[in-house]
C-alpha cells in the first residue's frame, strides 16, 4: 500500500450520500504507522480538493476488534458532544485491509508541537489550559483516553479536537476521583517537567471552576508526587524499548547486513543514504576527530547541519565478548532519545545504523543535529566576570545535574568538551556511556565521581571551580 498514490476503495458504510460505491483515495502522506496493525494517511478524495483522515488496518486476527473501536470511538465522542473528527465513511480494499475515514481538521497542529516549540508564551498558557478543560470534560462524560499523550489531541487555533480514538474507553457515567487521579499520574509521568509544571499550575483553578475539590486535594498530596515519580521511571524505560523498534515515530529497516534506526521524519534521500552507503556520507564536509575508536564528520544535508560519528571496528575478541550488548552507536541514539524526551539537553539523534559480519557487529554510525558551541569551561572562563550570564549558565547546569539525579543517570565522562555551550543553552553530549535508573547505592558513588571529574576541568584554586563547588555540591551529596 505505502507504495502507491492511489487506492480503490469499496465504500461499507457512509454518513454522506457523495461516498457510495466505488470510490479513489489519493495518499499524500503518512501520518503514523504500527507496523503490520495499521497506518494513517493524509488524503484527498480522487477528483475533489477534500483532505481527508484515512486510517488503514491490516488483516489479522485484531483487524475487526480495531476498526470497530475507532468507529465506535468516534461515534461515542459525538453523541457525547466532545470535539473530534466526523466518520465519513468505512471501506474495504482489494488486500482485505478495512479503512475507516474521517474529517481532517484544517490548520490544526499536534498538542505537542505547541507545547515544545511554540514561542507564544500567552498562546501556550492558553492551550495547556484548554487541555485540561478537555481532560476535566472527558473524564465528567465517562470517558478515559487511554493512550492521552500530546500527538492524540489537535489544536486548530480555537478548539481542542481529540483524535486517536480506538483506545478510548466509555462508562456510562462519570469517572471515579481515584480514577481520574490514576489517569493524570500516568499522563505527567510521561510529559517533560516544564510541561509538567504549566499544567499543575492551571489544574488548581480549573478544579474549583468544574466543580472537582475532592481531585484537586488528591493531586496537591505526597502520594501523587510519588506516583508520578514512579511511572515517570516507568515510562523512561518504555521509551528507551521503543526506540529500538519500528513505531509512528522511527524507521526500522534493512539492507543487507545493515540495519537502520531513524526518525521518520528524517530526508527520504538520506535515508537511502544511510541504508545503502553510510560511508560515502563521511566523505563530505569537515572531518572534527580521526582516531582508531571512532571518527566523526560534520556534514550538510540540505543546508541542514549535521554530525556523522562512524565507530571503528573492535579486534574480534572483544567483538565476540560483548556481543550480547547494545554497541556504543546504539546506546547513543537511545539514551539521546530518552533525554531529549525527559528534559536533559542533549543533541537531537537522528539515526543509528549498524553493520555486522558472520553476526558480529562491524562499524556502527550514530547521525545527530549539529550543535555549535564552545567547552563549557572555556565558556565560563571567558564569562567569569559577566555575571547575568555567568549566573544564567550556573543555573542551566543545576537544572541538568538536578535531572540527571532524579533519573539516576551516570554519566561516566563530565570532561568540559563533552558539555557544549552557547548563548542560546548547553547540551551533554557523548552519552553512549550513560547509563539510566542506576542502583541507589551505586548511584551515589558514581554521580560523586562524576562531580569531580566535572571539576576537574578547572585547576584547583579557581574562582570558577570555587563557584561551582559552592553552588552545585548540595544536588551531589544527597
Amino acid at each position: 500500500m505505502k507504495e502507491c498514490n492511489t487506492v480503490r476503495l469499496d465504500v461499507t458504510t457512509s454518513s454522506e450520500e457523495t461516498f457510495v460505491g466505488e470510490i479513489c483515495l489519493e495518499l499524500i502522506q503518512t501520518l503514523r504507522v504500527l507496523e503490520g496493525r495499521r497506518e494513517v494517511w493524509l488524503a484527498t478524495v480522487a477528483g475533489s480538493s477534500r483532505r481527508v483522515v484515512a486510517k488503514r488496518f491490516f488483516p489479522g486476527s485484531k483487524q475487526e476488534k480495531e476498526s470497530q473501536r475507532e468507529i465506535r470511538g468516534l461515534q461515542e465522542l459525538g453523541g457525547r458532544r466532545i470535539r473530534c473528527p466526523r466518520l465519513i465513511f468505512t471501506a474495504k480494499d482489494d488486500e482485505l485491509g478495512l479503512w475507516v475515514v474521517a474529517d481532517f481538521i484544517e490548520n490544526s497542529n499536534e498538542l505537542s508541537d505547541i507545547v515544545l516549540n511554540c514561542k507564544d508564551k500567552k498562546l501556550r498558557q492558553r492551550v495547556i489550559r484548554e487541555f485540561f478543560v478537555i481532560l476535566i470534560e472527558h473524564w465528567q462524560a465517562g470517558v478515559h483516553q487511554t493512550d492521552a499523550h500530546l500527538r492524540n489531541f489537535l489544536w486548530d487555533g480555537q478548539f481542542i479536537y481529540t483524535i486517536d480514538v480506538g483506545l478510548i474507553r466509555f462508562k456510562k457515567a462519570a469517572l471515579s476521583d481515584f480514577k481520574k487521579t490514576k489517569i493524570l499520574e500516568e499522563m505527567l509521568g510521561s510529559y517533560t517537567v516544564s510541561f509538567r509544571d504549566e499544567l499543575l499550575n492551571v489544574i488548581p483553578g480549573i478544579c474549583e471552576e468544574f466543580d472537582e475539590p475532592a481531585l484537586l486535594r488528591r493531586i496537591q498530596g505526597e502520594r501523587f508526587k510519588r506516583r508520578v515519580a514512579l511511572e515517570e521511571e516507568q515510562n523512561l524505560r518504555r521509551i528507551w524499548r521503543k526506540s529500538q523498534r519500528d513505531c509512528s515515530q522511527f524507521l526500522t529497516a534493512k539492507q543487507g547486513q545493515r540495519k537502520l534506526i531513524c526518525q521518520r521524519s528524517l530526508d527520504s534521500a538520506l535515508i537511502e543514504k544511510l541504508k545503502n552507503d553510510p560511508d560515502d556520507l563521511m566523505l563530505m564536509g569537515t572531518r572534527l576527530k580521526s582516531g582508531n575508536t571512532c571518527t566523526v564528520q560534520r556534514i550538510k544535508w540540505e543546508g541542514r547541519p549535521m554530525v556523522l560519528k562512524r565507530y571503528n571496528p573492535k579486534s574480534i575478541f572483544y567483538r565476540i565478548r560483548h556481543c550480547m550488548m547494545l554497541s556504543r552507536a546504539m546506546r547513543s541514539w537511545s539514551n539521546g532519545i530518552v533525554m531529549n524526551l525527559f528534559d536533559v539537553p542533549t543533541v537531537v539523534p537522528l539515526a543509528v545504523v549498524e553493520e555486522s559480519n558472520c553476526g558480529l557487529l562491524d562499524r556502527a554510525y550514530f547521525l545527530m543535529e549539529h550543535f555549535e558551541g564552545e567547552s563549557i569551561s572555556d565558556y565560563l572562563n571567558r564569562k567569569e566576570n559577566d555575571k547575568a550570564e555567568f549566573e544564567r549558565v550556573v543555573t542551566s547546569l543545576s537544572r541538568l545535574f538536578v535531572r540527571l539525579r532524579q533519573f539516576r543517570v551516570v554519566h561516566g565522562d563530565f570532561k568540559a568538551k563533552n558539555i557544549l555551550i552557547n548563548e542560546s543553552g548547553l547540551r551533554l553530549i557523548d552519552t553512549d556511556g550513560s547509563r539510566f535508573l542506576v542502583n541507589r547505592r551505586r548511584f551515589t558513588l558514581k554521580f560523586q565521581s562524576d562531580f569531580k571529574r566535572f571539576l576537574s576541568n578547572w585547576p584547583d584554586g579557581s574562582r570558577v571551580r570555587r563557584i561551582l563547588k559552592n553552588r552545585l555540591s548540595a544536588i551531589f551529596d544527597q
